[in-house]
């Protein structure tokens, strides 16, 4: 049959039965429609709940009062007829507001597709018409509430009008068309009462889930490695500052680290990954996170997922409901993926909020943080004992020097140290040692993660930038500005522009880091990568480049003094092949002190035996080895002096050479107990010595010497003695000169000749020597060791000043003195251990501390210190894993028994320690010593001016 739109419908007997059948479903479904649009703003408006075929069709509550609706599809106008009877329910519903059987306030309105006849208008604007009571319909003026939607002429306008809103739901998971109908079915079941909603009610709180906006998490933490390893001195997840910014490569530990931090940190902490998300979805996705988050169990999740809200606009909505008390913090991961814009408009909006900003360096991070106004935060990576738990986790053996290798070679990176592990263990057959000597000579055969993942940054540089960072990776200190200059002009002949851009684009890139205002260095972790960009430059340019920088290093030494620019100074000569020089470094005291001796070896070890080496310097190679072997008491000291000792009766070397030969061999015979042998060669020496008082007073130092691992203390006593006063009037001072006065005050008063540096240094040797003597014979020498401290610093001789100092803390247990004994370990020893990275010296002086610690019945403190150094047992020489044994039995005596009682101390203990603490430090290096003005008080304490005293030159 045809309808009269034209339209063409079933076949049937009744078309007047079928015409009432249609009307009575499109009034119900023009009304279902009609609740499902109300449904859709309803949060947006504070309601509280919504509510269908109820007492009207539809009724609305919220904190404002009751609103009352009779929805009407009208084919006709609308006339008084059709809804007096409604007016009366009004009248009804209206008496229980007034005499307080329901709460609040009642509005009522009567929806219309149709407009009212002319005759209900009058009405309608006529005085007596109920104030309370409002008409609308499709071209109506007046309104009741902007929750309700204006209504529309018929069922097809009504669908179009709920699913215009539903097309603005935010993260809502169905079709704009598929919501619109399942809305209006869910009103249908409520308006037959039927479950869930047998008492015909929608509640604000269940419609985020009615809708079916996914606001469950999508992103959350991942979970930390097991077990997590902390990164030295890590930062707290909170307190500094509303928004931070922490920035690292990748495997730098980021993410871990957060994650960690969040299980152990009070507070909401959101996770929120920007990886692959899409600048313009980033406030969405964002908003989503957050939300379901803060509302997952508190509800009023309905009311900032509004229709239409934009990404920023719930983030500002749920900000604004964020207090001081309860703070959230979003951890930002891949902050660096996004355009820095969407990023800090995110985080604007979002205001109330902490962040933490987790990326990877380079311009839009650095973009990022200028918009922001804040600065960059890194994480400093595992410390060396964390290297060697995770090495020994993986069944890798690992000693103290290794690690620290590792640690130069990778910047500390959590992940790329666990990936050189993994190689270790595969492909090493665990022995760490062996893979870093690979790495650092580039001829591993694995590649490393840090190199996979670092070389696209570097590729992705300008040809000039790729190529100052390979040279700048030969360097592991900072050089200054003017050094670097220096050094790129030599190599490259760069000019400063290109110098200037080249650095600009390497820091942007995270690649070079910079030290105060002028020092620059290229980034650890790079710096494998960088070498292997210098070795692609070719042999020629690679040695040019390390003659360079030993040239602009030999400078900067003598402008100011360092260890690591020494230390890397040595190494640049082994490798720019400088043999020469490396055997005089060999024979001085200093290098030996300093703990370069594992750079120096092999190359005077190659020219010890070299033929195409003249016979001098492979004496002195020589020399070098064997001072080095009696002062560790390792190697075979006894074939390197035969060695020795034919070189200079073949080739008829001086009587320099006569005296060092003969030296070492008298105490090497000493050393082993052969007196007679040790005598005999005294009587040669003498007769044979250079008629000088310095080589008097060598000699008469290595009798002494020898003299005391013969037994024979009196004869040595007496020897020290003379050879001691002789120093102190060399340097212009007395014994009691030095007592109260620390380095930095006590080297202005030396008198500076040529040999100062080696006189300071014998003085040490001499007063650490007469110790030794006093504690064989059951004596103290309470000032002998903690001066020869104060002269080993000066002399940076950082090996003799742990050694000794190690001594001193001794000599504190023996009088039972345990907490002077930690103040001596904790003020000077340790400092210097870290500082210098003696690796040989970590173990003992750390085991050392423990038993420390255990004496001064801090247990907990001991164990977690014997813990730590656990890693490494496997990686030591047998004698090396012997003490660690007896010092874990030590304390567990300890703890068993107690230890003696401390000594008893002065009640001014703590202005004691103090003024132990001043006495004892390690102070700068020579190249870093405070200057006295010439018109200040002499710290001598003689009342005269400096310039009077100890600074006239006399």
């Amino acid at each position: 049959m045809t309808k009269r739109n034209g339209e063409t419908g079933p076949t049937v007997v009744d078309a007047v039965q079928l015409g009432r059948i249609e009307a009575t479903h499109r009034g119900f479904l023009y009304q279902h429609l009609y609740v499902a649009a109300v449904l859709l703003r309803a949060a947006e408006f504070k309601v509280s709940s919504v509510l269908v075929e109820s007492d009207e069709d539809l009724e609305i509550l919220s904190d404002t009062g009751h609103i009352y609706v009779q929805v009407k599809l009208r084919a006709d106008i609308l006339g008084w007829s059709d809804i007096s009877d409604a007016m009366d329910r009004f009248a009804s519903y209206r008496a229980l507001h007034e005499d307080g059987t329901r709460a609040g306030s009642a509005r009522f309105v009567i929806a219309s597709s149709a407009p009212p006849r002319p005759s209900l208008i009058e009405q309608m604007n006529d005085p007596g018409w109920p104030a309370d009571v409002t008409i609308e319909w499709p071209d109506g003026r007046s309104r009741s509430d902007n929750v309700l939607p204006w209504p529309r002429p018929n069922v097809i306008d009504m669908a179009d009008h709920v699913r215009a809103l539903a097309e603005r739901l935010p993260f809502a998971v169905l079709t704009p068309d598929t919501l619109m109908w399942k809305l209006a079915g869910v009103v249908t079941l409520a308006a037959a009462g039927q479950p869930p909603r047998t008492d015909h009610q929608f509640r604000s709180t269940e419609l985020p889930k009615l809708f079916e906006q996914l606001v469950i998490q999508l992103q959350d933490f991942p979970a930390p490695p097991s077990p997590y390893r902390e990164q030295e001195d890590e930062p707290s997840l909170t307190g500094h500052g509303p928004i931070r910014m922490i920035t690292g490569y990748s495997g730098s530990g980021k993410t871990s680290w957060a994650a960690n931090a969040a299980l152990h940190t009070a507070g909401t902490f959101i996770y929120f990954d920007a990886q692959d998300i899409p600048g313009g979805g980033l406030a969405a996705g964002l908003a989503r996170e957050v939300a379901a988050r803060i509302y997952q169990e508190s509800g009023g999740l309905g009311e900032v997922l509004l229709p239409g809200a934009s990404g920023a606009e719930i983030l500002q909505s749920i900000g604004r409901e964020q207090t001081a008390d309860e703070p959230v913090t979003i951890v930002f991961d891949n902050a660096h993926k996004p355009p820095a814009a969407d990023v800090a408009a995110c985080i604007r909006a979002a205001k109330g909020f902490g962040f933490v900003l987790l990326g990877q360096p380079g311009r839009n991070t650095q973009e990022l943080a200028a918009l922001l106004q804040i600065g960059e935060e890194t994480l400093v990576g595992w410390s060396v004992d964390t290297i060697a738990a995770e090495a020994a986790s993986n069944s890798c053996v690992a000693d103290p020097a290794s690690c620290q290798m590792l640690l130069d070679q990778t910047g500390g990176l959590p992940l790329y140290i666990q990936n050189a592990v993994e190689i270790a263990r595969t492909e090493h057959a665990g022995s760490l040692a062996e893979f870093c000597n690979k790495l650092a000579g580039l001829v591993h055969t694995v590649e490393t993660a840090q190199e996979f993942i670092l070389a696209h940054v570097i590729d992705a540089l300008p040809e000039t930038a790729g190529r100052l960072l390979a040279i700048l990776s030969l360097s592991d200190i900072a050089l200054s500005r003017d050094e670097v200059a220096a050094y790129a002009n030599a190599v490259f002949g760069t000019n400063p522009t290109e110098l200037a851009a080249s650095l600009r684009r390497l820091r942007t890139a995270g690649l070079v880091q910079t030290f105060g205002s002028d020092a620059l260095k290229a980034h650890d972790a790079a710096r494998l990568v960088g070498r292997s960009r210098l070795q692609e430059l070719g042999d020629v340019k690679a040695h040019t480049a390390r003659v360079a920088l030993k040239d602009v290093l030999a400078g900067s030494i003598r402008k100011r003094w360092e260890y690591r620019k020494v230390a890397l100074y040595i190494r640049m000569l082994g490798e720019a092949g400088e043999i020469k020089t490396l055997v005089q470094f060999g024979t001085d005291e200093v290098f030996h002190e300093m703990g370069l001796w594992p750079i120096i070896e092999p190359h005077l070890m190659a020219a010890a035996f070299a033929d195409d080496v003249d016979a001098e310097s492979r004496f002195w190679a020589l020399d070098g080895i064997v001072f080095n072997e009696m002062r560790k008491h390792t190697g075979n000291p006894r074939k390197h002096i035969d060695e020795m000792k034919r070189l200079t009766e073949q080739f008829e070397l001086g009587g320099d050479e006569r005296l060092a030969v003969g030296m070492k061999e008298m105490t090497l015979l000493a050393q082993e107990g052969d007196a007679e042998g040790a005598k005999r060669l005294m009587n040669s020496v003498r007769a044979g010595l250079r008629n000088t008082p310095a080589h008097s007073r060598i000699f008469r130092y290595n009798v002494a010497s020898s003299m005391f691992f013969l037994g024979e203390y009196d004869v040595a006593e007496s020897q020290i003695l003379q050879v001691m006063d002789e120093y102190f009037k060399l340097l212009g001072i007395r014994p009691e000169t030095v007592v109260g006065l620390n380095p930095p005050q006590l080297y202005p008063l030396l008198t500076k000749t040529p040999t100062v540096e080696d006189d300071i240094k014998h003085l040490a040797d001499c007063l650490d020597l007469l110790a030794k003597i006093k504690t064989a014979q059951g004596q103290i020498s309470p000032f002998a060791r903690l001066h020869a401290i104060k002269f080993y610093a000066m002399a940076n001789s950082p090996e003799s000043l742990i050694r000794v100092g190690q001594d001193l803390v001794d000599e504190f247990m023996n009088r039972h003195d345990y907490i002077g004994a930690r103040e001596i370990i904790e003020t000077n020893l340790l400092p210097n251990l870290l500082e210098l990275k003696l690796a040989s010296y970590m173990i003992p002086v750390r085991s050392h501390y423990a038993v420390v610690l255990a004496y001064c019945g801090d247990f907990p403190r001991a164990d977690l210190e014997m813990e730590r150094l656990a890693p490494y047992e496997a990686g030591l020489s047998p004698q090396g894993r012997a003490e660690l044994t007896e010092q874990r039995r030590i304390i567990a005596q300890l703890k068993r028994f107690g230890p003696p009682p401390q000594l008893q101390l002065p009640d001014n203990l703590q202005q004691r320690m103090a003024a132990f603490r001043d006495s004892i430090t390690n102070n700068a290096p020579q190249g870093q010593r405070t200057r006295i003005g010439r018109n200040e008080p002499c710290p001598c304490g003689s009342g005269k001016k400096y310039k009077k005293c100890h600074g006239g030159g006399g």
